[in-house]
């Protein structure tokens, strides 16, 4: 896809998402996942290159585009205040439904992939959207070099990416996202081991 079309398609997903948003708006990391979830399980073309931060699949270019976003007045980001920090509030904007007509060829094909990344991970917190992503993405390096996987190893490499999750929370979580189908290094004989 050329440039400037991808480009168009890239603030178009962001807009779409914003304007699906259960709550009204997303946080950045719901953002950042749901971009990093598209493309990977969803194979929604982005063209972005996530690599694995503390926090889970990461491609600043995503932040980039949201600030092109920001700047055509798609969607509109707020600083939000909470008793262990700030986060952000990003939310629909004037001009949303312009950029998402814009970059309208990938959303109408990929509508369907928007739609579920907002309903399988709408409601999710933070924390669980940074684990979920983060386990998405240790499996696929593992199917990348042909592993297969236990849920005991998989969870296993994903508690040394976050510590401060239980090996028992992550096993469950990559379990639910195994029964979905959503990863590729676990062979069905190997969730239960």
């Amino acid at each position: 896809m050329e440039w400037n079309k991808l480009q168009d398609a890239r603030l178009a997903v962001i807009a779409k998402l914003v304007s699906l948003a259960p709550a009204g708006y997303l946080g950045r990391t719901a953002l950042m996942k749901f971009c990093y979830l598209l493309q990977t399980v969803r194979q929604v073309p982005l063209g972005y290159r996530f690599t694995l931060y503390s926090y889970g699949p990461f491609d600043a270019d995503v932040l980039s585009d949201l600030g092109t976003a920001e700047n055509l007045e798609a969607v509109k980001t707020s600083v939000v205040q909470y008793s262990g920090g700030y986060g952000y509030r990003i939310r629909k904007a004037e001009r949303a439904e312009e950029t998402i007509e814009t970059g309208i060829g990938l959303l109408e094909e990929h509508v369907r992939d928007i739609d579920w990344v907002i309903a399988e991970f709408g409601s999710h917190g933070s924390a669980d959207l940074e684990l979920e992503s983060t386990i998405v993405f240790v499996d696929r390096e593992g199917a990348r070099k042909a592993e297969r996987l236990t849920i005991s190893e998989l969870a296993r490499r994903v508690k040394d990416v976050k510590p401060h999750f239980e090996e028992a929370y992550i096993a469950g979580k990559a379990a639910g996202l195994y029964e979905k189908r959503m990863l590729r290094s676990l062979a069905a004989s190997m969730v239960h081991a």
